[in-house]
Parts: structure tokens; sequence; C-alpha cells
């Protein structure tokens, strides 16, 4: 009952946002579009544009940029988890209960399925539809591009499977880049739509990294059951200190809306 609130809402969201992202696609129905369609609509809980929708709120951006915004977001990270699973990564054949793409259809028609997820998100933040001035638009396709490159989830994909012993700092470093990065740009992409300042912009970059780490904490606890009771105990600790830091953050900059609040009380519970 605790967290009812943020579940209803985020459902409510989904249930509009869902219809909107569908749209962004082609009806062709080719091989290669049935993918692209399939990988974007596999389930999951659409947070990541529900992070923009409530930071959103926060400083009153309208729905045509909230939800253009979020599915350029939802594309992208949709895109990694395709690549994710491939053979020549994690090699997972089911996802969300599932079949992963490339179990579905085939390993080159999800690496392009993939590829087209992320082209998209560029070319939606692009779009005319997008209500948004160019200036803004062109700084949110570098920012993007930093943040999911060769410095950012790349990076963080690409220790991920070099590294068979990960160490507990190792692990907050691969949380911070491959989950917190795509956050943090959630977060940072609202300020920058609503064109706040730079001291702003670096405050929601913080609060979007650091509900990103929480996340994937949430995460490992559910893939690695097996962690030893120390090791939990740290990330548990961990958590804490990161949520006292968003809180400490949102009064700084006034934050007010009190589903702000409980998002993060509600993450910190999230079994994700």
């Amino acid at each position: 009952m605790r967290h009812q609130t943020i579940k209803k809402d985020l459902r409510s969201f989904s249930k509009e946002f869902n219809p909107f992202l569908k749209k962004k696609f082609i009806l062709d129905n080719n091989t290669l579009n049935q993918s692209i369609k399939y990988s974007i609509n596999s389930g999951g809980k659409r947070f990541r544009p529900y992070l923009v929708y409530v930071f959103g709120k926060e400083f009153q951006l309208s729905k045509n940029i909230i939800f253009n915004l979020g599915s350029a977001i939802e594309m992208l990270h949709n895109y990694s988890l395709v690549h994710d699973d491939l053979p020549s990564m994690d090699n997972d054949k089911y996802r969300r209960g599932k079949k992963t793409t490339h179990y579905k259809y085939n390993e080159f028609t999800a690496v392009l399925a993939g590829c087209g997820l992320l082209t998209k998100s560029y070319l939606t933040i692009a779009s005319k539809k997008f209500n948004l001035s160019e200036g803004k638009k062109i700084k949110l396709i570098q920012l993007l591009s930093e943040f999911s490159g060769e410095n950012g989830l790349l990076l963080g994909q690409y220790i991920d499977l070099s590294s068979s012993n990960t160490k507990l700092e190792e692990r907050i470093e691969l949380n911070q880049l491959k989950t917190g990065m795509l956050m943090s740009f959630c977060c940072q992409a609202v300020a920058i739509c609503a064109g706040k300042s730079k001291k702003i912009e670096k405050s929601l970059a913080d609060i979007g990294m650091y509900i990103g780490e929480i996340f994937q904490i949430n995460d490992d606890f559910e893939d690695f059951p097996s962690m030893s009771a120390k090791n939990k105990k740290f990330f548990e600790n961990y958590k804490l200190k990161l949520s006292q830091k968003i809180f400490s953050i949102f009064k700084k900059i006034n934050l007010k809306n009190k589903k702000t609040y409980l998002l993060i009380e509600f993450l910190l519970d999230l079994k994700v």
C-alpha cells in the first residue's frame, strides 16, 4: 500500500505513453520492421520516460516535449537491451518473459533492429514534431551521444563483458556507466528543455545518476541472489546514502511536487 501512488501514476503514464510511442514506427510489415517493433513493444515499465514525465511536470514541460523526449530515450534504451542480449554478449534467450529479438528472429536481424532503434532515437529528437528550438535539440543530441557512447554506456558494456570477477568499486562504476548515465540524461534533458541554468542542469544530472545507481542495485539484488551478506549490506547502505543526496538536492533547487519525493521512496524498495 505504501507505494500505490507511484505504481498507479506509472501505470497511468504508460497507458497514455505506449500508444504515442507505437505511432513512431512505420506500418510497413517487413521482417526488419517487425523485429524493431517487437523489440520496443516487448514489455518493460517505461521507467526512463516516466522519469522525464515526473521531472518534466516539476518544470511545466508540455506533453509534446515530455512524450517525444521519453520516446527517444526509450528507443535508445531498448537498442541497448537488444544488443546486450546478443549471443556475442550476454546470450540471453528471454527478457521479461518473452523471446529476445535474436532468439525470435536471428542474430543479424537483432543487430539491425538495435541499430534501427538507436538511429530512430536521434531522428525523434531532430523531428519537426518535437516542439523544441533547434539549439536545444542539438544540445540534447550531443549530450545523448556522449552519455551513450564510448565514454558512457558502451564503455560500461565493454567493462562488464571484459571482467569475470567484479569488485565493489568496479560494480559501482558499471552501475554508473550502464544505467546511471542514461537516467542522468533523462533528468538533465528536462532542465535543457525547460531552459534552466547550468546549475539546475548539473543538479538534475546528479539526481538522475543517483536514481540510476539505486535502480541498478535493485536489479543486481534480483540477478545475483547469492550475493554475500556483506556485499548486500554495503549496497543497502549505499542506496540510503544516494537517496539522502537526492533529497538534499531536491531542497537546494526547491522541488516541491509530492510525487517527486514519493518516487525516491518507491525506488528504494523497487523490485525491477
